[in-house]
């Protein structure tokens, strides 16, 4: 009776001939649809949000830049990564990178930089294009057309400038002499891959290709045959055992002699014992002293098959800035700077060559 009223009323009658008019079979098939429909949308939300967190419960977070998780590594109760019995030959098996994508620069006591320096920062953002590009300075503030010209380059947006505290002593060794500058260097470029990872160069290295092939392994550097290792380039993780081994060495620091404590004590002290602590690359990051002839004396030595070269810029005789360079001979050298050299930077465009 409460239908028949309601259904009797002016108000609802539209209502109640749309419902006289369905077909119950329609709106059961179309329910069920409904229903189904819905619940595959839920499903595929579950595994998104799955997706999405995986890892996490573990506390890890997804793979970023290939980076290995933390599922891939051993660990110590402290937190820091268990390396014995890593392969340093082979690298991580599936391929993932135990170094980040961070490269170290340093400099020390100045605040302008030189034609070569921008020139190898230059090769660094252009070549490698890293994350992360950081150079640790004691200086308050950077200045000079150089470091304007460093500003406008590609990727400069990845730079960070980071003060760094120059080391004054080692093991109570006082680090003020003669060689005092480069050995807090030598000790500073060690203490930031143990403390951040990732990829140190010299200030006059220059990056002839991506450097990611060699954030595979623990730690690595150039050691060629029958000679000391080089510590112009470096690349590691921050738990990479050698680190503390070669620290160690300044126990032994003799402040007197240039290369000591930085090459000539752990290869001998540790690499010659404990050579499975590294990846040991040669010939591929030019810190050979044959680089002086390679470089700056022949016309067509193959210095694209390298990956990074250092220019040993303070044991040669030229002098380079942006008008110099276009005015030598044809060499190694002149390709590699014109290679980066933006077109800011060319005095003219006549001298560049794009004007008669």
């Amino acid at each position: 009776m409460k239908h028949r009223r309601l259904c009797g009323s002016k108000s609802t009658w539209s209502m109640c001939t749309m419902f006289r008019n369905v077909d119950y079979r329609e709106l059961f098939i179309l329910c069920m649809m409904a229903i189904v429909m819905a619940g595959y949308i839920i499903h595929l939300m579950s595994l998104n949000y799955i997706n999405s967190t995986e890892g996490m419960s573990n506390g890890t977070r997804p793979r970023v830049d290939n980076m290995c998780d933390k599922s891939d590594l051993k660990y110590f109760s402290n937190g820091s990564v268990d390396f014995r019995g890593f392969n340093n030959y082979t690298g991580y098996p599936s391929g993932c990178y135990v170094v980040p994508d961070i490269i170290h620069l340093i400099k020390f006591d100045q605040s302008d930089f030189t034609f070569i320096e921008m020139i190898c920062i230059a090769s660094v953002l252009i070549n490698h294009k890293p994350n992360r590009l950081m150079i640790h300075t004691n200086a308050f503030q950077f200045q000079g057309k150089y470091w304007a010209a460093i500003k406008r380059l590609p990727n400069f947006e990845r730079v960070r400038v980071v003060y760094l505290m120059k080391p004054t002593s080692i093991y109570g060794f006082s680090l003020e002499h003669r060689y005092g500058s480069w050995h807090a260097s030598d000790i500073a470029r060690l203490r930031l891959i143990q403390t951040y990872g990732g990829i140190y160069f010299d200030s006059d290295v220059f990056v002839v290709q991506s450097m990611h092939p060699y954030r595979r392994f623990e730690f690595g550097l150039e050691w060629n045959y029958h000679m000391n290792l080089g510590n112009q380039v470096l690349f590691g993780h921050r738990d990479a055992r050698v680190i503390s081994h070669w620290l160690e060495t300044y126990k032994q620091y003799n402040g007197s002699l240039w290369y000591y404590n930085g090459g000539v004590l752990p290869t001998q002290a540790v690499l010659y014992y404990k050579s499975e602590l590294i990846h040991r690359v040669r010939d591929k990051f030019g810190t050979d002293t044959k680089m002086l002839y390679n470089l700056y004396e022949t016309k067509d030595w193959p210095w694209q098959e390298y990956h990074a070269i250092h220019l040993f810029n303070r044991h040669q005789k030229y002098i380079f800035n942006e008008s110099s360079v276009l005015t030598y001979v044809e060499s190694p050298i002149k390709q590699m700077i014109l290679s980066v050299m933006p077109d800011y930077v060319y005095p003219t465009l006549e001298e560049k060559g794009e004007l008669p």
